[in-house]
């Protein structure tokens, strides 16, 4: 039988962990959950050292500023003590050098210097629980954006500037007493301590200075290389790799994962179970948080909100927020090298007096190129309690990871219409979707496996258009799904950009086998990452304003009705898109269709434009666009396909 390859397939939600499909069914042991508020599945197997840890950062601000906590019943509690009941067994703590002015005034986000670090971790162990130390290597907030040197290290050479983040290390270490892992950076992607350690000899040198230092203080600590982008294995592992291949000797790999950033579940078990496979370091998840609605108030500025929940998977709701907080440790349980994870500021109160970046930061946010002004709490609505510091049902989740039932799983909304376009020009055997998108009432979106009525896939003879059935099953229930399918010999040549070896950005289309790029500058590129299939797909951007035309001519195209199609993506909602025109020109006449974007920057959106040819002809087929600068585009999947 041949091989239909699929180009096209429903537009969907975001795809879960592969441990999603098995989600539906009954429970095999039972467990009552009502007291509870949600339900989360135990986690078998589980270390009674696995990591249940939170990011406690902000807690002195939050408290500062009046920030109370309470228990279940409604009794003033500490936040330390409550945590540990819940659960939790570890704080992770960030650290800035001096983050402060001139004048001695906080830069807020939690006032992170050495004595308030101290504080907490000192609170911490007296509830009974670890502390990992999250070193920033800087004044105030670093990331895969920014890495600042500290304002009091400016000067020194590249070389002394090593002695002086082992002497730093050090010293803080034993002032500090306690700490079962430390972070040296955080984030590190693009190095460390700018412009110093930009470079990856530098970030290597200062990163083994510092981890000497940890061991120096106690060899029994754990130290960890901590990168974002964790769903990412290519992005994870080649910088893992470089700095191995430095030198770079450590005991954790640290994650940052963000489901409606960083890519599906899916992504994030693939990238888990790779590492693990590659690397002899334990692996942890440092950062991690889901929200559970779009709660706000004047000094609220949310990064998550609802519009984002398909693209991260699971609904913006308290039972959405716990189960992906079972999912991720699910991931890192499953490995052989897990050892656990942090939940990022789950007690970030709005209230007077705490924000992410206080006035005080403003010319020292200037300074480096990130802005400047009073912000807002970004993180209240991916907290674990309310905003009066009530504990959210959520919260439950750690103590039911490690005793609790397998929660009962069932289909609220599934699709079961989806349509889809097979190449016939494939030799390779059969293939349709293989699984379907289901909303579930432990509110994830979960992938089920469909069966496909192999009668009617055998029927499937040459171009035109088929239906064919099948079934998923969830609950004990079945479902049916009818998927209308086209079929075609795709007339394009490379349409996924993968018939050529790219390695990197490629700009000269002389080497991209069937495509021609004209304009004024070379913000079209061909990228080996970021692909919607296969390895490769087109990427648009630059850094002035462009206007480029990428074409394929198509010749001898016999009388009929066909359509051309692509996939793209951009950036959210509020940024600035390019315009971009997906054209078909026949003879005298084109045939357009402006470029349709996706709700998140993540969703791939599928733009069509149908045209009839009455005699055989030559046609041009391509893509035209014009941005301002940085606005920026990717597009896969590129097909021409016979409609009848």
């Amino acid at each position: 039988m041949k091989h239909f390859k699929l180009i096209l397939t429903i537009a969907l939600c975001a795809v879960l962990a592969v441990t999603a499909l098995c989600g539906c069914g009954d429970s095999s042991k039972e467990f009552d959950y009502s007291a509870y508020g949600i339900q989360v599945s135990e986690i078998e197997g589980l270390d009674d050292d696995f990591i249940f840890g939170i990011d406690l950062s902000s807690i002195i601000e939050v408290e500062n500023a009046g920030g109370k906590f309470y228990d279940a019943d409604g009794n003033e509690t500490d936040i330390f003590e409550l945590l540990a009941d819940y659960g939790v067994n570890y704080v992770r703590i960030r650290l800035w050098n001096d983050p402060y002015d001139e004048d001695g005034n906080s830069f807020g986000g939690g006032g992170n210097d050495l004595e308030t670090d101290i504080e907490i971790a000192k609170r911490a162990v007296a509830a009974g629980m670890k502390v990992c130390l999250d070193f920033h290597y800087s004044d105030f907030w670093a990331d895969p954006s920014k890495q600042t040197l500290p304002r009091e290290w400016e000067g020194y050479t590249s070389e002394e500037l090593r002695q002086v983040v082992y002497d730093y290390t050090y010293s803080v270490l034993e002032a500090f007493e306690e700490a079962g892992c430390v972070q040296t950076g955080n984030e590190v992607n693009n190095g460390i301590m700018y412009p110093n350690g930009k470079s990856a000899t530098y970030q290597a040198i200062y990163m083994s200075a510092a981890m000497s230092a940890v061991k120096a203080i106690d060899s029994d600590i754990l130290t960890v290389v901590h990168l974002a982008e964790g769903a990412t294995y290519s992005t994870i592992s080649g910088k893992l790799d470089e700095l191995i291949t430095a030198g770079v000797e450590f005991d954790v790999i640290g994650l940052s994962y963000y489901s409606y950033w960083h890519g599906s579940m899916a992504d994030f078990q693939d990238c888990v179970e790779k590492l693990a496979e590659k690397y002899d370091q334990k692996i942890c998840v440092m950062e991690y948080s889901y929200g559970y609605g779009d709660d706000s108030n004047e000094y609220t500025g949310n990064i998550f909100s609802s519009a984002l929940e398909e693209t991260g998977g699971y609904k913006a709701t308290v039972q959405g927020q716990a189960s992906y907080i079972h999912d991720v440790n699910e991931v890192i349980a499953s490995a052989d090298t897990g050892i656990g994870s942090f939940y990022w500021e789950p007690a970030w109160l709005p209230l007077a007096g705490t924000s992410w970046a206080s006035e005080y930061a403003h010319d020292y946010l200037v300074s480096q190129g990130d802005g400047g002004g009073e912000g807002t709490v970004s993180w209240t609505n991916q907290a674990l309690f309310d905003f009066d510091g009530n504990p959210l049902a959520s919260l439950n989740a750690f103590k039911l990871m490690r005793d609790s039932g397998t929660a009962e799983e069932n289909i609220l909304e599934i699709n079961t219409e989806i349509s889809c376009m097979v190449d016939l020009s494939s030799s390779e055997e059969i293939a349709l979707p293989e699984t379907v998108t289901a909303l579930t009432d432990l509110d994830r979106w979960v992938e089920l496996e469909i069966t496909w009525n192999e009668d009617e896939l055998a029927a499937i003879d040459g171009e035109g258009e088929y239906t064919v059935t099948g079934t998923v099953t969830c609950g004990g229930v079945d479902y049916d799904i009818t998927a209308d399918v086209l079929t075609y010999y795709d007339y394009l040549k490379n349409g996924s950009f993968d018939d050529d070896t790219v390695t990197g950005d490629v700009k000269d289309f002389s080497t991209i086998t069937a495509w021609d790029m004209t304009g004024t500058d070379s913000s079209y590129r061909i990228e080996s990452k970021n692909a919607r299939t296969g390895s490769n797909n087109l990427n648009i951007w630059c850094s002035s304003a462009y206007e480029n035309t990428l074409s394929q001519d198509i010749y001898n195209l016999t009388a009929g009705t066909y359509v051309f199609s692509v996939y793209a993506r951009s950036a959210m909602e509020n940024y600035l898109y390019p315009e971009c025109t997906l054209y078909v020109t026949v003879g005298d006449e084109t045939y357009e269709a402006e470029i349709t974007w996706g709700s998140t920057w993540s969703d791939w959106v599928q733009t069509t434009v149908e045209f009839t040819v009455t005699e055989t002809t030559d046609i041009t087929v391509g893509i035209k666009s014009t941005g301002a600068a940085a606005t920026w585009a990717h597009f896969d999947d590129f097909a021409l396909a016979r409609k009848d």
